[in-house]
């Protein structure tokens, strides 16, 4: 039996109902939504209740902080809460990792989440109908369980596993976390489950974005890759191949493949293809229904009117993950700390698809034009572009303060001047993270051949030549980076190698770009130079200052490893640990 669309959730689905009395004006069915009864009494309607659950999914295009924000990867300009978590304030009685839904309190959130998903679990087999139908539906909702509780495991480590809903008397104050291990076995327990499920699920076109067996096997790649890793417990050769065989399983199906590309457009466009032959499980955005918001544009496009965007240049990419890009033969060159030659070309096409640089062409329909981030120079008597925080007359408030602004994930074709929603989607998982997931198990494993085939074909997609394996475990790092970036693995990645302190211990650089005259044939001539300190905009001040990016805006010790639990859910469980270190 065939499944509805994924939009199509319970609450436009209430001109179904009827009203049992026609007599009493208050004895009414409401209409606006159903009964209980009525939904664990029909499949159909149960379905539209799972579909709400994926309505709920948060993507990093829904957010205003990122957690490639909380990385080398991302300075994020306007915070919105991310400094709680990158200056260090985490505690119990300040505990969002940013503004916005699921991060302002993701114990909370994620909980409740589960819960509403507990009670489909308890009562789907009840409901009668198709038992095709009802298996598929219930592999949906575990693989959902384990997709929440993997964020809380990720976020939490040690976290209490629920997997049933309560009464109002049930002694929640006994509540304790389970150890890691038994976690991790949790979510994979449920995946297994799930995967069995739905290993005949018959969706069509319009259930993109549903669970399938392939996404289940994926999770349960990421999840075991985390508890093999050094921050989830005692890695060990047992750890590494269970991971290696749960990857190797997703690869196995041979349901998914790496889309070869020709240009660093074409790799762009990867990421806003709903239809992309990698994809694994994704979040979808639709403006009939809408099924969640995306806000990726607000956040990443440059600002001002002369794009189109209106961008507020929140996410601005730093220099140093910019700087690591090798050019398109597989070479690494040093940038140069000053330069009067264009510093960025000839990179590997992944570069130009994650980064718009000064002079790139960008915006949509008449606004096409080119992006100038530059400042003027006093002494050659030169002015700044039109995009630069000196241009007044500009929205110099949302200027990137790095010199880049985020081109992944953005469709050039979209008109944010119009009406329709951006229906960009967000890929949750995708084959590429399954190789790299494979080939690290792979080197701890220590088989570095097989490591490098893996390595080697996402290297090769993006038209870089193979990786030699000299240094098998750098090589493999830069490739998970630059495959991944800005799509969140990265937070997760530098807390589960315990790289937590290496990484913010760096410091950030500006790219700073200056126009200082012109050539013989009338074009700009400009000078780059990659400082520490850089224009911010003060609070206090109400005016741009210059500052250092560094201090004190990241700082990172052993307790930032774990989010703290919020105070108010320490008050009702007095047996939870109070701080996140405390295991």
């Amino acid at each position: 039996m065939k499944l509805k669309n994924i939009f199509l959730y319970a609450a436009i689905a209430a001109t179904a109902m009827g009203m049992s009395s026609c007599e009493d004006i208050l004895d009414q069915e409401p209409l606006d939504s159903f009964t209980d009864e009525a939904v664990w009494g029909d499949l159909h309607l149960a379905e539209l209740y799972l579909n709400d659950q994926y309505a709920r999914l948060m993507p990093e295009n829904s957010k205003m902080a990122w957690f490639a924000s909380y990385t080398d990867e991302v300075y994020q300009k306007h915070k919105y809460g991310s400094e709680n978590y990158t200056q260090g304030y985490l505690t119990p009685d300040q505990s969002n990792l940013g503004w916005g839904d699921t991060m302002w309190d993701p114990w909370y959130n994620y909980y409740d989440y589960i819960a509403k998903l507990n009670l489909f679990l308890e009562r789907i087999d009840g409901v009668p109908g198709d038992d095709n139908y009802r298996d598929t539906l219930k592999g949906q909702a575990l693989f959902l369980r384990a997709w929440n509780y993997h964020m809380l495991y990720g976020l939490f480590g040690r976290v209490v596993i629920v997997d049933r809903t309560f009464d109002l008397d049930y002694p929640f104050g006994d509540e304790r976390r389970a150890d890691l291990d038994e976690v991790a076995d949790f979510i994979v327990k449920d995946l297994d489950e799930a995967a069995a499920l739905l290993e005949n699920a018959d969706y069509d076109k319009s259930d993109l974005g549903r669970a399938t067996q392939g996404a289940a096997l994926a999770l349960k790649s990421r999840v075991l890759l985390w508890k093999a890793s050094p921050l989830f417990g005692t890695p060990s050769h047992e750890k590494w191949q269970a991971a290696a065989d749960a990857a190797k399983a997703v690869i196995d199906l041979n349901q998914y493949y790496l889309k070869p590309v020709d240009s660093s457009e074409e790799y762009a466009a990867l990421f806003f293809d709903p239809t992309n032959p990698e994809v694994i499980f994704e979040k979808l955005f639709d403006p009939k229904y809408g099924a969640g918001r995306n806000v990726s544009y607000l956040h990443q496009a440059p600002m001002g009117p002369y794009n189109g965007y209106q961008g507020w240049g929140t996410l601005d990419p730093t220099h140093e993950v910019a700087a690591r890009f090798q050019l398109k033969d597989g070479t690494h060159v040093e940038f140069p700390d000053y330069t009067e030659e264009y510093p960025w070309a000839n990179r590997e096409i992944r570069f130009n698809a994650n980064y718009l640089l000064d002079g790139d062409m960008w915006g949509y329909g008449n606004d096409y034009s080119e992006l100038e981030l530059f400042l003027g120079d006093e002494e050659a008597g030169t002015s700044a572009g039109r995009n630069s925080k000196e241009n007044y007359e500009s929205e110099w408030w949302n200027v990137t303060e790095t010199g880049y602004y985020m081109r992944k994930f953005l469709d050039p074709s979209y008109d944010m001047t119009g009406t329709t929603m951006h229906t960009t989607p967000w890929f949750f998982l995708r084959l590429a993270e399954v190789y790299l997931n494979y080939a690290e198990c792979q080197i701890e494993l220590g088989n570095n051949g097989e490591a490098l085939t893996y390595i080697n074909k996402v290297r090769n997609r993006a038209l870089l030549p193979d990786a030699t394996g000299a240094d098998i475990r750098a090589e493999y790092e830069y490739e998970r980076q630059s495959e991944l970036l800005f799509e969140g693995q990265r937070f997760f990645d530098i807390r589960r190698w315990k790289k937590l302190e290496e990484v913010y211990s760096q410091p950030l650089h500006v790219m700073t770009i200056r126009h200082i005259g012109y050539d013989e044939n009338g074009n700009r001539k400009k000078s780059y130079q990659c400082v520490t300190e850089g224009w911010v905009w003060s609070d206090a001040q109400q005016e741009w200052v210059i500052d250092n990016l560094l201090a004190p805006r990241r700082y990172a010790g052993e307790k930032h490893y774990w989010l703290p639990i919020p105070r108010w859910e320490l008050n009702k469980c007095p047996w939870l640990d109070a701080l996140p270190y405390e295991r």
